[in-house]
């Protein structure tokens, strides 16, 4: 008779945890009183005065300690506004980790930039410094750090190189709502920095973007290309640059205050709960959480990162080890199954204009993302084990179950051989 539910025996767990996305009355207060409003748009600049935008801006902007803060339609298109406002177009290059979600790279590529992708570093999952250095090149314009899973990439380091060569920072904090480097929030540390609030994130109204800076000309560009190039105090039918509609809704804006309310105590749960987690998997041999390396003071948790180590588990892949725990109810998955170039969008480059932006006249170098190797990605890629954020808001008594989970999987481990 078999014992793990992948082959037919009981689950470990049969309950839901943390059920995501969470409302509470004060998402459906903020909602019912914009649609009583019947004030449903933000206005022809995004986030015009009296509007829920206007005061979600505000919120964000002070929580983050950011003088400016833009809302958007979402994490891709606050990306891509972000590098227009920096002036990144045409045979620019911008350098982004190996290890991120494609809207990281495509937001590039949307401004006709071109994309260099580097490793990443193992203890973090995070952008590696030396390798953005030794990527740099008089075409380079910017650097796009991602604060993977919530940690942070090193950004002293990365701040120093983009001083040195003159580039813009850009983070990309779309995992890292709250999240906190050597006492400072993410969001502030580079030039500009930008959010997502889509439906697995840490704050969501199932989609939504958000951009923040302390630079009044960068926020100024944002706010033109987020809403049709309009300046303030012009009117609806004038247009400065080139732009459409990024526009943030009121609705979102409204559960997007009541998400900002409770963020504070999801974050200090999640820390606090993955602190519980750290002493039971020193019970587990073959597992271990990411470590980080010291710079994430408070860790935005968007993901809880494990490194599994299948020699402990008779050779079993990860694969097959998610599975199987996913099997015994314990929600997880492995995260991305390999590093940007390895995607089908780059194995073949059309040529001419319809190639763009890699084969665009302003760029003049051959590029074949397809061939490039970021061992370390790939390892990472080979042996992370994924668990939702949602999960660590349950109460500790419930993440016991990932341990038992874990134990029954490795103490049956010839059922899955």
């Amino acid at each position: 008779m078999s014992h793990l539910a992948i082959r037919g025996g009981e689950k470990t767990r049969t309950k839901d945890f943390f059920l995501w996305p969470f409302y509470d009355d004060r998402e459906l207060k903020y909602v019912e009183e914009t649609i009583k409003s019947r004030q449903w748009f933000s206005g022809m600049r995004g986030a015009d005065p009296g509007s829920k935008t206007a005061e979600l801006e505000q919120k964000f902007g002070d929580y983050f300690n950011a003088a400016h803060a833009i809302a958007c339609a979402n994490g891709t298109v606050a990306l891509e506004i972000a590098l227009r406002a920096a002036g990144i177009g045409a045979g620019d290059e911008v350098i982004v980790p190996a290890l991120t979600f494609i809207a990281t790279l495509s937001a590039v590529q949307q401004v006709n930039a071109i994309p260099v992708i580097v490793d990443t570093v193992y203890d973090t999952q995070c952008i590696d410094s030396d390798e953005i250095e030794k990527a740099v090149t008089d075409k380079t314009r910017a650097i796009i750090p991602v604060h993977y899973g919530g940690f942070s990439a090193d950004m002293d380091r990365i701040n120093q190189i983009a001083k040195k060569y003159k580039l813009v920072v850009i983070e990309d904090a779309a995992h890292a709502h709250g999240a906190v480097y050597k006492g400072r929030k993410i969001g502030t540390l580079g030039d500009i920095a930008t959010f997502s609030f889509q439906e697995s994130k840490t704050m969501t109204a199932g989609e939504g973007g958000m951009i923040t800076t302390n630079n009044p000309d960068l926020a100024e560009k944002c706010i033109q290309y987020r809403s049709c190039g309009r300046h303030e105090g012009e009117s609806w039918y004038v247009h400065y640059v080139l732009s459409v509609n990024y526009r943030l809704s009121e609705i979102q804006s409204a559960m997007l205050l009541a998400q900002l309310e409770r963020l504070d105590e999801q974050i200090r749960l999640k820390n606090q709960n993955t602190k519980y987690l750290a002493e039971k998997f020193k019970q587990v041999d073959g597992i271990t959480p990411v470590p980080g390396d010291g710079f994430t003071d408070l860790n935005g948790y968007y993901l809880y990162l494990l490194q599994y180590d299948k020699n402990k588990f008779s050779g079993v892949s990860r694969n097959r080890f998610v599975e199987a725990l996913s099997a015994e109810g314990i929600p997880c998955h492995i995260g991305y199954p390999w590093p940007l170039s390895k995607n089908p969008m780059f194995q073949k480059i059309e040529d001419g204009a319809k190639g763009c932006p890699f084969t665009c006249p302003y760029y003049g170098k051959q590029v074949s993302i397809k061939d490039l190797n970021f061992p370390v990605t790939e390892k990472i890629c080979n042996e992370t084990v994924v668990i939702p954020h949602q999960v660590l808001l349950s109460p500790a008594s419930d993440l016991d179950d990932i341990i038992k989970a874990i134990n029954k999987i490795q103490e049956n481990i010839k059922e899955l051989l």
